[in-house]
Order: structure tokens, then C-alpha cells, then sequence
């Protein structure tokens, strides 16, 4: 049937004993031609919006009846199909019986259901026994007109929305595509919707499925729902930027490489970002990497640098160590761990069976393993250059402008014997032969070949004086200024006796004490602890002071195995724990000797031997080489800049984690 053999029929209004009918349409474009006809025929115009008291009130089968019933004139109701397709099967029968057993009437109601041809059908009028009898449906041609309704059961703040019921009832009057329907009656009685010829229901059932389906975008991570403030503020977002977008805005940057988007996560305070940047990095991860995983199971509340430390100890594979090395040597390129990852990581690794595979050498605790591990002959150099590069530079070995060869193979085998943290033969032997007795050690300490600071014009302004710093430390220095773009001229001097700083000063010269403060506090020594902070401290002064040209010279050195004698002397007085005392006598002996140095007649020691009470810790003041050879080191900036190639997590993200930009 058209819409002019309809109205056709309407004009002829002709009673018959069932009066009510049924339009079968396919498509709400036909809506407004239709109203005109039935409004030229003399029919009253309404829908179910004109029996409600509240906007989201709900019409049930026998309200809906209730209301049809009440109906004394000629009328075409509109809205009618809007309730029913969300009917079961049951209520869908119920009234449309009710319906077509309306008969003697002087008037005629007539309702439009949309897009319920088939259902129509196929429910109820195939099996209906008068449909036969009488003329209860009238069938208009229309092509189907298919729209998208999507139903979802929150807020959105979006314009094409059907809040409420009543919203849902004048669709028929403005029908658009891909709106949204949010009323809770409605989104209550979803589950009895059937097949439909012209609606196709999309069930959103939380904000990310709004945003896939609807939004047509994506957000990796999954939907928690106590994070659904954050997806409701992602779907604002989302209306104007996308994720890029909206973080360059948020976070005022333009550029953003990987390790810095796991710093932003550690420090934002803002958890809306910090979710929006854990959801962002996902998108360039590998699902098989370890930062995907580790990611994926976080939650905004924990430490993410915390987990990547440790989640590589719950159950994952040691395949993902190297990654897990690379994050974390980056991370920490500028900064140090907190106490807490040391705590926590000491407990991990007491009873880690995989210790060689799991250390970074970033933290205390695993440059202690790794120098016990070295020690032990259970690591090579070659792994202690990727995983603790800071002792072997203390191992390495540095050209001296002023060689003198027996300093050099002292020094050499004394720090081997720190970090073995017993005395070698052949130290011993070295130093029984240079300090045997008070003329062996005047023989080498009167050498000319030492070097003192008034041999160089030295410019007070730019000199420091690093209290305590000996020739073991040269290693360390070289290499920290070699990857900075310097170069070192190293020589070989030696303080005053004893060797303490009133005996070495120099007047007008920027002094550092901390590293001298370091190990007069220490209240024992303590192997390995005290090599590992040693060197840190070196490397915090370079920090703080090597900015330019720099001359560096020292007072004095110290021993590290003063404490490993047993005491066999008793002199009272003594000082710095027992390597010099003040005295009046002139005294010799292959242990110690006195002598009118430029401070005083003092007693110093010639060996690890303490002139009192056993030492406790690195201490100075005695004559041994590590006590009173000390170097004058010039750095200056160098044409041929050396060039520190930076970790690469190529293994974790899809472009390359290195130093790629994300944005």
C-alpha cells in the first residue's frame, strides 16, 4: 500500500466492528506525509508523550492499554512502537490482543509501528485467528531506513542524546542516526529487545566500549570501575583531541621520549594524566615486553618505578632482564634510588638464586654483590664493565706525566687488595721494601721525581683542594672526565709528615672536605660499602665542581687496611687513630719513626701497624704510599669529545625505546 491508496481508504471512513489498526511502516522519514493525511481526514495527531505526568514515566502493557482504551475520537498514535519493541514476547502479545479486541466503537485508532514488520509477523499475527476475518494491518511501502541506537546506562555529555523517556517517545519526529539513549527505564527493559528492522542496538556497557563503539576510538587499557571518572573525563576529551593531543596540552610539551614518559608517570600528581600516560605507553609497547606487562598490571596508586624493579621476581622470565637493565640504567642516569628500593631490593637478594642475571648495579646493594661476586671469581671484568662501570675505572690505570714505576705496581696491586679486601704478597712485599726502616722510606720520598704544586703556575680560582684524595682514585676521575668531553695530566707528588692537614695546606685554595669527613665518621670499616660510597663521593664532588679547566691537589691520602693489623704498639698521645703521635724522643724502628718534620717531632708509622690501639677504619697521618703520595691532576676540556652512547630498549617498543620520541 502507498501513502495515497492509504489516505484513499482514510477518506472512505468506513466503521467496522474492529476499528483499530495497525500501520506497518519501515522508515520514520514517512512520519510527517503521514500526520498530514490523517490530520486531512479528519484524525486527532498524538503520541504517548500526551499520557505521561512524569518524563521518564514507563508505559506497561496494561497502562499502555489503559490509555489506548480511554481514546474517544479518531486518532492516530505515534510512539506506540518505541515501548513495545522493548517488550517480551509475552506483553507484545498481550497487547496487541487487547488492541484488535477493541470493536464497536464510532471511532477509529490507528498506531504506526515502525520497523516491526517482522517481529509483528513472526510473534503474533502469522498465528492470530481472526487475521483472516477482518482488515487489521495496513502495510505502506518504504524502504528501510536502518538507524543506530546506542544504549547506554550513564551520562554522556554528548547533544544527540535521549536522556529521558519522553526524549525516546518524540524520536519518531526527529530521528537521527547514531544517537544515544541513556533513560533508565529504557535501558532496564534492553534485554527484551528483539531482532528489528530499522533499529540496530548497540549495548555500551561502560565508557571505553562508548569509546570504541561509538567514539570510534581506543584507550588500551582495560575498564575498572573505580576508574570510571577518568573514562568519563577521556570521553570530554576525546570530543576535541586525540590521546596525543591531549597530553602535549596537559603536560605543556611537545616532545616526550619514552624514558621520560616513565618519569612523568613516577612523579605526576595528577592521577587523571598518570592514568592517561600509562594507557598512552601501552600503545607503544610490544605486548610481550616486560614495560607492557609491568604497565598492564599496575595500578595508578603504586610505585611504577617500584614495580619495574620488582616484578621481574614474580614469576616472570629472565628473558626480560636486559630490558629491565636498560629502563632502569636510563631512569637512573641523573638520579639514585631511594632507601626504600635498597631495603626492599637487600631482601630480594638474600636468597636469589639468579644473582648474576638480576643485577643492574645501580643501587648499594647490587655494586656489594658485584664486588664480592668479582672477588669470588664468579663474574669476569667484562661483566663488571657493563653492570658496575665505576670500579673498573677504580681499577684502571692512569699515565703519569712523572712516572715512577714502583708507585705505579703499588698502587695497582693495592687496589686490587681493597677490593679483595685482604693484602696481597706482593703489597706487602712492595711496602717492606719501601718501609723497612725510616732511611728506605727517605730514600724514595726524597725521589726528585716527584712533583710539588709550586713547580706549576697554578690559578687559585680555578684549584680545588680534595681533602683525603689519594692516587688509588685516578681511575675514577680519568674516566668521569673522559666521558664528559676532558682530558687528564696526571703527576705523582706527596704531602708533608705526618700526613694530616694542618702538616698540607693551601692557602687560598677552594677546599671540599667530604670525602675526609666520609671515613673520619665511619665508625668501622666496612667491606665493600666503603669502597662503593667512596667512589660516589668522587664523583658528587666532580659533579659540583667540574664545570671548566680544573687543577685538583690533595693533603693526603688514606689506608684502607690500617684496621686489618692487630695492635702491637702502646704510645700514648697518638692521633688520626693511631698513625702519628706528637713526641719528644727520637725513635726508630721497621715499624715506625720519629723525625722533626716542618709540623713537629712527630712518630708516624711505616706500615698498617697503629702506634696505639687497633684501628677502626680508613685512616691517614702514617708514612705508608697510600698515606703520603698523592697527585696533582690538570683537566681540561679536550677537542675530541668522547661521546657516551645511550642505552637502547629497542626490544620494548614497537619504534624503539631508546631516545625515539613518542610525541
Amino acid at each position: 500500500m502507498t501513502i495515497n491508496e492509504l489516505e484513499i481508504v482514510l477518506k472512505e471512513n468506513r466503521l467496522e466492528r474492529f476499528s483499530s489498526k495497525i500501520i506497518l511502516i519501515n522508515s520514520y522519514k514517512n512520519v510527517f506525509e503521514l500526520q498530514k493525511i490523517y490530520r486531512s481526514c479528519g484524525y486527532t495527531v498524538k503520541d504517548l508523550r500526551t499520557f505521561q505526568s512524569k518524563e521518564n514515566q514507563w508505559f506497561g502493557v496494561s497502562r499502555l492499554n489503559r490509555k489506548i482504551n480511554q481514546i474517544t475520537e479518531n486518532t492516530i498514535l505515534f510512539s506506540v512502537s518505541e515501548i513495545i519493541r522493548f517488550y517480551d514476547i509475552d506483553d507484545f502479545k498481550s497487547f496487541l490482543d487487547n488492541f484488535f479486541s477493541i470493536e464497536n466503537k464510532k471511532y477509529s485508532v490507528h498506531i504506526p509501528l515502525f520497523g516491526l514488520k517482522s517481529r509483528f509477523y513472526s510473534q503474533y499475527f502469522n498465528t492470530f485467528y481472526r487475521r483472516n476475518e477482518y482488515s487489521f494491518v495496513y502495510e505502506l511501502n518504504s524502504i528501510f531506513d536502518k538507524i543506530d541506537l546506542n544504549i547506554v546506562n550513564f551520562e554522556v555529555p554528548f547533544d544527540n542524546t535521549l536522556d529521558t523517556v519522553k526524549d525516546w517517545l518524540n524520536f519518531y519526529n526527529l530521528p537521527t542516526n547514531n544517537i544515544i539513549c541513556s533513560p533508565r527505564p529504557l535501558v532496564e527493559r534492553i534485554k527484551n529487545q528483539y531482532n528489528d528492522d530499522i533499529i540496530n542496538i548497540n549495548y555500551i556497557d561502560n565508557q571505553k566500549e562508548f569509546i570504541e563503539k561509538y567514539m570510534k576510538k581506543s584507550f588500551p587499557l582495560d575498564f575498572k570501575e573505580d576508574e570510571k571518572e577518568y573514562w568519563n573525563r577521556l570521553i570530554i576529551d576525546f570530543q576535541e583531541s586525540n590521546l596525543k593531543e591531549i597530553l602535549q596540552k596537559k603536560l605543556n610539551l611537545h616532545n616526550l621520549t619514552p624514558i621520560e614518559m616513565i618519569q612523568k608517570i613516577c612523579q605526576e600528581q595528577d592521577l587523571y594524566i598518570k592514568w592517561l600516560l600509562k594507557g598512552y605507553s601501552l600503545e607503544f609497547c610490544k605486548n610481550d615486553s616486560y614495560f607492557y606487562r609491568v604497565i598492564q598490571n599496575s595500578n595508578l596508586n603504586e610505585k611504577l618505578i617500584d614495580k619495574i624493579w620488582f616484578d621481574i621476581f614474580d614469576d616472570y622470565s629472565l628473558i626480560y632482564s636486559k630490558e629491565r637493565f636498560d629502563i632502569l640504567s636510563i631512569f637512573y642516569k641523573n638520579n639514585t634510588p631511594s632507601f626504600e628500593i635498597e631495603n626492599r631490593l637487600t631482601k630480594y637478594l638474600e636468597n636469589c638464586d639468579y644473582l648474576t642475571a638480576i643485577l643492574t648495579g645501580i643501587t648499594t646493594i647490587e655494586k656489594k654483590y658485584i664486588v664480592e661476586l668479582y672477588t669470588l671469581n664468579k663474574i669476569d671484568i667484562k661483566y663488571c664493565q657493563k653492570y658496575y662501570k665505576d670500579l673498573t675505572s677504580y681499577m684502571d690505570s692512569v699515565d703519569f706525566i712523572n712516572s715512577i714505576e714502583w708507585v705505579e705496581d703499588y698502587f695497582k696491586e693495592y687496589k686490587k687488595s681493597k677490593i679483595e679486601n685482604k693484602i696481597s704478597l706482593k703489597l706487602a712485599d712492595i711496602l717492606k721494601k719501601q718501609n723497612q726502616s725510616q732511611n728506605s722510606f727517605f730514600n724514595w720520598y726524597a725521589d726528585t721525581t716527584f712533583k710539588e704544586v709550586a713547580d706549576f703556575q697554578i690559578i687559585k680560582e680555578k684549584t680545588l683542594w680534595i681533602d683525603g684524595i689519594g692516587i688509588e682514585w685516578l681511575g675514577v676521575i680519568k674516566n668521569y672526565a673522559l666521558n664528559r668531553g676532558y682530558a687528564c695530566d696526571f703527576y705523582i707528588s706527596k704531602a708533608n709528615l705526618p700526613t694530616i692537614t694542618k702538616c698540607n695546606r693551601f692557602e687560598g685554595i677552594e677546599k671540599t672536605e667530604k670525602l675526609d669527613n666520609y671515613i673520619h665518621k665511619q665508625k668501622a670499616y666496612r667491606y665493600p660499602l666503603n669502597l662503593i660510597e667512596e667512589i660516589n663521593i668522587i664523583k658528587e664532588i666532580l659533579d659540583s665542581y667540574l664545570h671548566d679547566e680544573l687543577t685538583i691537589v690533595s693533603d693526603h691520602g688514606f689506608s684502607a687496611f690500617c684496621s686489618f693489623q692487630t695492635k702491637i704498639n702502646s704510645f700514648s698521645g697518638d692521633e688520626h687513630e693511631g698513625r702519628c703521635a706528637k713526641i719528644e724522643e727520637l725513635l726508630d724502628d721497621n715499624n715506625y719513626f720519629s723525625y722533626d718534620f716542618q709540623c713537629g717531632r712527630y712518630l708516624v708509622s711505616l706500615n698498617h701497624n697503629s702506634l696505639n690501639n687497633k684501628t677502626r677504619r680508613e685512616a691517614h697521618g702514617g708514612a705508608t704510599p697510600e698515606e703520603v703520595i698523592v697527585p696533582i691532576i690538570k683537566i681540561y676540556k679536550t677537542k675530541n669529545k668522547e661521546k657516551i652512547k645511550s642505552t637502547e630498549f629497542k626490544s620494548t617498543v614497537k619504534k624503539g625505546f631508546e631516545e625515539d620520541e613518542l610525541f
